[in-house]
């Protein structure tokens, strides 16, 4: 229906220039009769004729307002179609936004909860790795570093499955 309704009213506007063209044409026609009739008809009907011009002048005005008024009532009509379709289309924007603001909330939440998972894990690895190095040079620390890591692993592992150090 809306097209049907956007279609009417783009006719409506291609036409209104010729319609308004006719219309006027029509005018200047029935003035020009209007004039003849009045010549022929004399001197009796001197008075009468230019109240009936002023009738069909009212006439021709009242059906080029009605014209007019029919094709801005079709321009309402379309924009109203309009507005509720955008109206639509904001409120699917709006519920699509809270999804993504839901989803990036308890994104935010994850990314809150591993951060110090990662730091407790980096910490653990870092500490193997030193380990691992010492061995590699035969470095008699190597023991010690081993062993202070075993507690920065144990501090990792309890950070990633919430549970409290022992």
């Amino acid at each position: 229906m809306p097209t049907l309704v956007h279609q009417l009213v783009q006719s409506i506007r291609r036409h209104r220039a010729a319609s308004i063209a006719v219309l006027v044409a029509l005018l200047v026609v029935g003035f020009g009769l209007a004039l003849g009739l009045q010549r022929a008809a004399g001197d009796a009907r001197a008075d009468v004729g230019p109240e009936r011009h002023r009738g069909s002048l009212a006439r021709l005005e009242l059906g080029v307002a009605r014209f007019e008024l029919s094709a801005a009532q079709g321009e309402q009509i379309g924009a109203a179609a309009q507005r509720d379709e955008a109206q639509h289309q904001v409120a699917t924007l709006q519920e699509q936004l809270q999804g993504v603001q839901q989803l990036l909330a308890s994104t935010t939440d994850l990314v809150t909860l591993q951060g110090p998972q990662i730091e407790a894990l980096d910490r653990c690895l870092n500490g193997v790795s030193s380990a691992l190095n010492q061995v590699s040079v035969a470095d008699a620390g190597a023991s010690r570093t081993l062993q202070a890591t075993q507690l920065l692993c144990r501090d990792a592992q309890a950070a990633i499955s919430a549970t409290p150090p022992g």
